[in-house]
Order: structure tokens, then sequence, then C-alpha cells
């Protein structure tokens, strides 16, 4: 989370009263720090030798030493209005060294009391005050101060990132996601990317809140601006996790699962497998399961896993023979079916040139059932070739199928996913 050096915020802010006018403080004529209009106050000769030490001793980190000094200064009687201020802004910088919030917000209100705390001065106070709280872990009292600076005419975004994650941290996932939102389309239409750290909690405040559709939506933004596996595989999570999600957009699932955050089980390797083998894609099928287990994803010594080896290997190796009899076959028939099965074989045979030309005249000489699953086959074969560009136009002229639930994500998340860097 936030990482704000307040202890040294607030030491600096108790230092820079008195370096100025060190040697005036002794002799009881010690000038106004910050000059007002007025006749410049004073301190006593005695509790200004007192703060003065404070100072000295505070800004040498000497904080239970500054702290005995501050204790005699309190005790002296008869405090002018002028010299509880300079107590008050002296014992708020101790404060902030020993990271003690309360006694920071009661001296910054003593110091607020009289004409001589400028504005620059009380607005860094209460960022100091409200940095305090959060560190403390009192998010109540944090959000409470930010907003007093805010109010006040702050405009440090820290704070108003401190007052975000002090929302988030507390449980109050409807106001951390208001206000999240709120900084993250200024973001985008400042034509920037949001903040990695705002999206995460904004995504994740939306699903404690059952906003599945915003969920949804804080998910994709992150893996537009921020992907990586971790975050590929929450959003696609959300699609295998629809009841209703279309058994036939399975493999087309898994291709992109494998394109974007990698196959996570053995359990993901068998299903694939199994899936393209299905759709007589033995070849693909069999060089899946040799990369799982060349990378060391599957283990050797898996019985049931080496027999689906073998299975898968004995199947591509049969498709491997007959693939110049299914060319001859497929060119004979009239949908191009057959003709794009042969080139998505032939493109994870090694060939792939030759594969994807033929899955592009299949398409061009027209398939009558599914044509636009077909595309997104071509669209796995395309980004497994890094012609990104081709996928992308491929996608963009994908109609919807209302009738296939999974289908339109699955459409945008490719061209997500084909237009990261």
């Amino acid at each position: 989370m936030m990482q704000t050096n307040t202890r040294l915020r607030c030491a600096l802010l108790g230092a820079a009263l008195l370096l100025a006018q060190a040697a005036g403080a002794q002799t009881a004529t010690a000038p106004l720090p910050a000059a007002s209009a007025e006749a410049a106050p004073t301190l006593g000769r005695e509790i200004g030798l007192l703060l003065q030490d404070a100072q000295r001793l505070l800004v040498e980190g000497k904080g239970s030493a500054a702290a005995d000094k501050l204790r005699a200064a309190e005790a002296v009687a008869n405090r002018t209005p002028y010299e509880q201020y300079v107590l008050a802004r002296l014992a708020l910088a101790l404060a902030g060294l020993n990271g003690d919030a309360e006694r920071a917000a009661q001296q910054f209100e003593l110091a607020s009391l009289g004409p001589w705390l400028a504005q620059a001065d009380k607005l860094s106070a209460m960022q100091t005050v409200a940095s305090l709280y959060y560190n403390a872990k009192q998010y109540a009292q944090a959000i409470e101060w930010a907003k007093r600076y805010q109010q006040a005419g702050g405009l440090d975004a820290s704070v108003n990132t401190m007052l975000m994650q002090s929302h988030y941290l507390s449980a109050d996932y409807a106001s951390a996601a208001k206000a999240l939102q709120t900084e993250v389309d200024k973001a985008l239409a400042a034509g920037k990317a949001p903040s990695e750290i705002h999206l995460r909690m904004l995504a994740d405040s939306q699903g404690r809140l059952k906003d599945e559709a915003g969920y949804s939506r804080g998910l994709e933004a992150l893996v537009q601006y921020y992907p990586s596996p971790e975050s590929w595989r929450m959003l696609l999570a959300r699609l295998w996790a629809k009841p209703q999600l279309a058994p036939r957009l399975h493999l087309h699932l898994l291709r992109l699962q494998l394109a974007s955050a990698g196959l996570g089980e053995a359990s993901d390797y068998s299903e694939m497998a199994e899936l393209a083998l299905q759709e007589g894609s033995a070849i693909e099928a069999s060089q899946l399961l040799e990369q799982g287990f060349s990378s060391g994803a599957l283990a050797a010594t898996d019985r049931v896993l080496q027999a689906l080896r073998d299975k898968m290997g004995a199947a591509a190796a049969q498709d491997r023979k007959t693939l110049e009899a299914d060319l001859l076959r497929a060119r004979s028939m009239p949908d191009g079916l057959g003709l794009f099965n042969y080139g998505f074989s032939l493109f994870h045979s090694g060939q792939g040139e030759r594969g994807l030309a033929q899955m592009e005249q299949a398409l061009a000489k027209g398939i009558a059932r599914n044509a636009d699953l077909a595309r997104l086959r071509l669209v796995a074969a395309y980004a497994q070739a890094k012609q990104r560009d081709k996928a992308i136009q491929v996608l963009s002229a994908l109609a919807g199928k209302g009738d296939l639930v999974g289908y339109e994500e699955i459409v945008r998340y490719w061209k997500l996913l084909l237009r990261q860097p």
C-alpha cells in the first residue's frame, strides 16, 4: 500500500519553525516564523531556550531528549498564545517521529488556534496526521483527516490514494468502488493508463459487492493495461464459472488460456488434448502433451498421463500418414471444412505457412456450418505464429453469436491479448 515517510515530514514541519531564529530565541525577542502584518510576537527567554533545544534535538532525531525539553516547556507558567503555538508545532513534529497519530491531531488543533499557522503548513500537517492514522490502521480517522485536507484545498494525489485505500481497507467497498471508478475514469479521459493498484482495488471491491458486470470490466481493464498470467487467469476464471458456458467453446477457451496465462493443472492439458482429439486435431493434441512433458508441467511418472500421451501420439502419427489423402479428398468437396481441418493439422505438424494458407483458402471457399468457430481456430493459429495483425483482422469481422454463451467474451479477450505490446 502507500509508503509515506510521515515521520520525516512531520519532523521537518517542526524543524522549519525555529532554525532561522535560533539565536533570537535566547533574547526573548525571537521574530515570528511566519510573519504577519501585525507586530511580531516573541518567545520568553526561558521557554524560548527550551524550545530551541527541543528543535535541535528533533532535527538530530533524538526524540526522547526532545520530549524532555518539551515537557519542561509545558511546565512553564503563563504561556502566551504564540508560545503555545510554537510548542504545539514542535510537539506535532515529535508525535510524527513517534508515530503518535492522536497526539499529532491534538497538537495540530492547538497550533491552529492562533493566526500564525500558514495555509501551506496547515495542509502539510493535516496530510501528516492522515498518514499517521493510516499507518496506525485507524482508517476511519485517516478518512476524516484526508477529507479535511481536501476540503481545505489540498491537491496532493497521494492523499486521495490514501483515502481510497482507507475506504477499501475498512471494508467500505461501496465508497471505495465509487472513488476508485472516478479516478480510473479521470485517467482514461486524460488518455492515460489508470494506476494498477487502483484497477486491482476497484475490481476486488466490485467483486466483494457482487457487482458481476463491474468485476468483469475491472479485470478486463487490468489485463488491458497491466497484463500478467495471474490477471488473465482471474479473468478467464470468470468465464469458466458461467454455468451456461457453451460446451462447444471449451476448446476455444483453452486455446485462449494457453496463449494468455498458460495451462495450470495437469487436468487442463488432458482435457484440452481430449477435446482436440474429438475435434479431429490429434496432431495438436499430441503436440500439446509433448510440450507439457518437456516443460515439466506434466509428470513423467504419471501412468495415466503417459497412457494419454501414447494414445495421442498414435492418433497423430496416423493423421500424418493420411495428410495427403485428406488433402485430395478435401479439395473434391464443395464445403471448405475438410480443407480447413487439413490446414490446421498441417500447421501443427510444423508447416506453419502452408497450413495457414490452406485455412485461408478454405474460408474463402466457404464453410457452411460454424464458420465463425473455424475463424477462432485460425485466430489461435495466427497468434501462435505471431501474426497479430491478421488475427485482429479476422476477429474484427466476427459477428456475435447470441446462442453461444461465452463466444463474445472469447472474441473480446483475444482482441485484448493480441493488442498488448
